[in-house]
């Protein structure tokens, strides 16, 4: 029997796997992590530090089921390591506070989905910020003083 959190996996995978993939980010291998909803793709930097995209589920049985993005950048493998470089947010605070970019409508953003089909629109949306906001900002390529929006 597959759990839900398995099938959100195979759906982040399905929805964004190949795209993450093509910038460098692989999915790293932790059973116990992926059996509580916790999916982490790394990608070491050429200046040696990692950056870290994790999808986040909390699945509700019988009720509406969310998941966030957390963006990481740390030294080496271990993305929640103590570190003087140590960087964690959540794609939607970055948007919001960062950005300025208010369209999810609050700070602390959760995706939320009934079923497979929901699932996959949810996860296309936050693939788009994802690659468009939060993988630059996490590699260094785009800075919030860059936008040129008007907020």
């Amino acid at each position: 029997m597959t759990t839900p959190q398995a099938l959100f996996g195979e759906m982040i995978e399905k929805v964004m796997g190949k795209t993450l993939a093509a910038a460098g980010y692989e999915l790293q291998d932790f059973p116990m992590h992926q059996m509580r909803g916790l999916f982490l793709y790394h990608k070491t930097m050429p200046d040696g530090l990692s950056v870290f995209v994790e999808f986040q589920l909390l699945y509700y049985q019988g009720s509406v089921s969310r998941f966030r993005v957390n963006l990481l950048r740390n030294v080496g493998a271990d993305a929640r390591a103590e570190a003087a470089v140590k960087v964690e947010t959540t794609l939607s605070r970055l948007l919001w506070d960062d950005f300025g970019v208010e369209q999810l409508g609050e700070r602390d953003h959760w995706w939320q989905f009934n079923n497979p089909t929901e699932l996959s629109y949810a996860l296309l949306e936050a693939g788009k910020l994802t690659f468009g906001f939060g993988i630059p900002w996490l590699e260094g390529t785009l800075h919030p003083d860059d936008n040129t929006s008007g907020g």
